[in-house]
């Protein structure tokens, strides 16, 4: 397999399903040895294509970043396209159930990360991060107001950047 054809296998699992991207998903998928969808990956992480991130059981996991929900005109080009043949042999109802609802606001993030710190972690849908922080930031102030404030001014940050990560 080219790697143009394997980065539309890429586009149309992470756009139409809510299936987590790993190389081994991607291999099987696409027929092919995991160390090449290793590699594929990798070419499409360079290109700023995708974005890795390692989930509660420490697999790496590949998103898109502004992912959104295919709207109606595209899902019915879609449907089209499959007619003609699905490399995932999906006859393409029900997209609805397998789309991943709006992204979250990195405003909103922040100020959840104020008024408890990591709260807008678990907001964006990283809540181990969000627990991570909680702990820390909350132990900090536990050994002094300073180290508290500097790792709350912290998880404000990352808050405001969660929503890249997700």
């Amino acid at each position: 397999m080219e790697f143009a054809a394997f980065e539309q296998l890429v586009l149309q699992v992470l756009f139409e399903t809510r299936d987590p991207l790993t190389a081994p998903h991607m291999a099987y998928l696409a027929g092919v040895p995991i160390q090449r969808a290793e590699r594929f990956l990798a070419r499409m992480v360079e290109q700023g294509a995708i974005v890795p991130r390692v989930n509660e059981q420490d697999v790496v996991e590949y998103v898109f970043p502004g992912k959104r929900r295919i709207d109606a005109q595209k899902r019915v080009a879609r449907e089209h396209l499959d007619a003609e043949g699905d490399p995932l042999g999906r006859d393409g109802s029900g997209l609805d159930e397998d789309l991943e609802p709006e992204e979250a606001s990195s405003a909103t993030a922040v100020l959840l990360s104020v008024l408890v710190p990591g709260a807008g972690h678990i907001y964006a849908g990283r809540s181990g991060a969000g627990v991570a922080w909680m702990a820390t930031t909350l132990a900090g102030y536990a050994c002094c107001l300073l180290p508290g404030l500097f790792l709350h001014g912290l998880c404000l940050v990352s808050a405001a950047h969660s929503r890249d990560a997700t």
